[in-house]
């Protein structure tokens, strides 16, 4: 059975930015430590309304539901506003660090007393693009499936806030925006970007990106993307077969 599309993409508000560097704050030094300190991993996922942890431990679980964090423990949900860095830490009952311990770039932790500005139309397109980009990933990962290939699990990584999974030596994905890219892309990246060859595809010093842009601009938005993974492997993975 094909994966069932997700949100359909609108025009971001003013304040998606912003409200994606604070929640990338978060995720990086709040919901991705809390899961690190009992299983060791830091991988998040999309979730109905944001994004959080898989369960972990007894049960637990974080996740960001549009300006809400939300506890899962023992049985009982609890969820409070998200206000800042410091607040947030206490009720997931987490210790703030520097280095997190997610990987070699985190966003800086910052100051943890000062107010995340996380506004809700903007949390909801961020919800919206990593449902829409988890369909898409699922969709293409199962094309692949059928063809013998096996690409990774998808997972929301806390280092970079982006949704992929990898195959071969190749990455696809999609991000929120960073200092590449302001606006959310969908993206295909070869571990070894040497001899890539300029052109329509290859766009970006690290592969391709699909912007957002282009995506609200096409007739079908989940096509428009699927389309662009399915060129990327057909061009990535056959160059990685042929490399010595």
């Amino acid at each position: 059975m094909a994966t069932p599309p997700g949100p359909h993409l609108a025009r971001l508000s003013d304040h998606f930015v912003d409200t994606r560097h604070a929640l990338h704050r978060l995720a990086a030094h709040v919901l991705a430590p809390a899961r690190k300190a009992v299983t060791g991993r830091i991988g998040l996922r999309p979730l109905p309304g944001g994004f959080g942890t898989p369960e972990f431990g007894d049960g637990q679980q974080l996740r960001v539901e549009g300006v809400s964090l939300v506890r899962r423990r023992d049985g009982r949900s609890d969820a409070v506003g998200i206000t800042s860095l410091a607040a947030a830490a206490a009720f997931a009952g987490v210790t703030l660090s520097a280095d997190p311990g997610i990987g070699s770039d985190p966003p800086p932790l910052g100051d943890v007393e000062g107010p995340l500005p996380v506004f809700p139309a903007a949390a909801t397109a961020l919800g919206d693009w990593y449902g829409f980009s988890a369909a898409v990933l699922e969709e293409f990962r199962a094309e692949l499936k059928a063809e013998g290939r096996e690409c990774s699990e998808v997972q929301l990584w806390p280092e970079h806030f982006d949704l992929g999974c990898n195959i071969e030596g190749v990455n696809f994905g999609s991000s929120p925006g960073d200092g590449y890219l302001a606006e959310p892309y969908v993206y295909v990246g070869p571990w070894n970007t040497e001899g890539l060859p300029d052109g329509d595809f290859w766009n970006a010093p690290f592969g391709a990106v699909l912007p957002y842009r282009e995506i609200l601009e096409a007739a079908d938005q989940h096509d428009a993307a699927l389309a662009f993974l399915r060129r990327g492997a057909d061009l990535a993975l056959q160059r990685a077969g042929e490399e010595p």
